[in-house]
């Protein structure tokens, strides 16, 4: 059961990478990042709320998949998510909310971790939640660098239907780590407003010899997480990241330990703020104390109560 657990929650598996090490170099170890799942848990209806299926292609051609949710603005407190105040909620007189690009973490795909984002609709939020390649009803292998073209299409479309809204980038666990240096890059290009990160990884390698430490399968192949590319590595970007970012970690994340978000966040030389939720892995936005603090914001694109 624990090494179950770590397929889904973590981003290496014992057992697999001295394995893959041996069969394809360390070209290939990028691919243990990630543990797609093609099948689908539930949709956005499931949860009572409209979307519309949105099909992008990748700059390779490959053929992704994301699910487009539009915000719905508030008309008193029945359509305000429980834990945040009528205040927070959009009204019809306010200046339109962002719409937010969500990246998911390593496993299963959009369908399992829908319920973390699917109170922000109703918060006046639109949401384009991609599936990567590989995951859900999107084509392909994932794969570093592969996959941050299919944030590329992402953010293009947002882009091309909202260019009046604000633009951020909202990512979770690996999300988080996809979503540094590609905002890092390509901020300017498709006018990224911030950026929000839950749980995020500092450095990959790390990550993975924590979770090996943990048994002693783990420590006969840690050798071979030394192996494992350092280029996308988050830390390596985040200076570079001129937008505001929220930052968000539990110390009691067992998955990415809170030390690595701490790494990154100190990296940021931007406007930044942090964060210390509570909760296991990738729970933060089931408080909703969290939940509104994201909410200002987006709604403010800084949060200067918490600002660094």
């Amino acid at each position: 059961m624990a090494l179950r657990r770590w397929w889904r929650g973590g981003f290496v598996m014992a057992g697999t990478i001295g394995l893959l090490v041996l069969m394809t170099g360390c070209a290939s170890l990028t691919r243990l990042y990630f543990h797609p799942q093609q099948v689908w848990v539930r949709t956005p209806a499931a949860l009572g709320l409209a979307y519309d299926d949105v099909e992008l292609t990748a700059a390779d051609g490959t053929l992704l998949h994301a699910w487009w949710l539009p915000g719905q603005k508030a008309h008193g407190t029945d359509s305000v998510i429980p834990g945040l105040s009528a205040e927070t909620a959009h009204t019809d007189t306010e200046e339109p909310l962002p719409v937010v690009l969500y990246l998911h973490g390593n496993a299963e795909n959009i369908s399992s971790h829908l319920l973390s984002v699917a109170w922000l609709p109703a918060q006046g939020v639109g949401l384009l939640a991609l599936d990567y390649r590989g995951f859900g009803a999107s084509q392909g292998q994932p794969l570093l660098p592969d996959v941050l073209q299919d944030l590329h299409a992402a953010a293009a479309w947002l882009q091309q239907r909202f260019p009046e809204r604000p633009l951020v980038v909202m990512g979770q666990s690996i999300g988080a780590g996809l979503a540094v240096p590609f905002v890092a890059d390509s901020a300017a290009r498709y006018g990224i407003d911030a950026l929000v990160l839950e749980a995020p990884p500092a450095r990959y390698a790390e990550v993975a010899r924590d979770m090996f430490s943990r048994s002693w399968i783990g420590w006969a192949l840690m050798p071979a997480t030394w192996l494992l590319p350092s280029d996308w590595d988050p830390d390596a970007y985040a200076a570079a990241i001129s937008v505001p970012v929220l930052v968000i970690h539990s110390p009691e994340d067992q998955v990415i330990r809170i030390g690595q978000g701490k790494i990154l966040y100190s990296d940021l030389t931007g406007s930044a703020c942090w964060i210390e939720a509570s909760g296991p892995h990738v729970a933060a936005f089931a408080q909703p104390e969290v939940r509104q603090q994201t909410l200002e914001f987006l709604s403010g694109l800084s949060c200067p109560a918490l600002s660094k």
